[in-house]
């Protein structure tokens, strides 16, 4: 299938389309579209819809069950296990070492990672995935990510903000959310 930007038509991959598919039905699922205008739009077969449910349902309960089990966790704690990612590259990233979205926004950040690209088994399509989710929850190292600079400062607070002994979100001075930092009102 082809895909028209700024004027040039671009014939992507399955893999590239299929993604491109998922990150599109994500967004008009936050619209709160129904899944069969949405496969309508996209035009997808049944199958491919399924996939997107599937994809997107895991990876709502991922969130659902951090956030009910650690009420103070934010989108850094989800898991990589449970995320939109394709399954290969979940396993390769959970052999590499990381669990975490938090994990991989910090090895990012860090100066002297080479870059995903040099684990094996992940090249630079697959890398460019993980960028991409991790833009999506705004965790691509930068100024916009204030729980990671904050914990890179005062590294006690790592263990209090994603252990959750903070206790009521009231009593917090800064709430953290996915796309909002905010200062509540003492």
């Amino acid at each position: 299938m082809a895909r028209i930007f700024s004027g040039y038509a671009i014939m992507l991959r399955r893999p590239e389309q299929a993604n491109l598919n998922l990150e599109q039905a994500r967004d008009l699922r936050a619209a709160g579209i129904s899944y069969r205008e949405i496969a309508r739009r996209l035009a997808l077969t049944s199958s491919q819809l399924r996939l997107i449910r599937r994809t997107l349902s895991r990876a709502k309960a991922a969130q659902t069950r951090l956030r009910s089990t650690t009420p103070m966790a934010t989108d850094r704690d989800l898991s990589i296990a449970r995320s939109v990612l394709p399954s290969g590259l979940r396993e390769q990233l959970k052999k590499a070492g990381y669990r975490t979205l938090g994990d991989l926004a910090d090895s990012l950040a860090d100066p002297q990672f080479q870059g995903l690209e040099t684990l094996p088994g992940i090249g630079p399509y697959r890398a460019r995935l993980v960028q991409r989710l991790l833009d999506h929850f705004d965790l691509l190292p930068g100024p916009v990510d204030l729980q990671a600079a904050v914990e890179a400062f005062f590294p006690e607070f790592r263990d209090t903000i994603s252990q959750n002994h903070l206790g009521d979100r009231a009593s917090c001075p800064i709430t953290i959310r996915a796309r909002k930092c905010r200062t509540t009102p003492s």
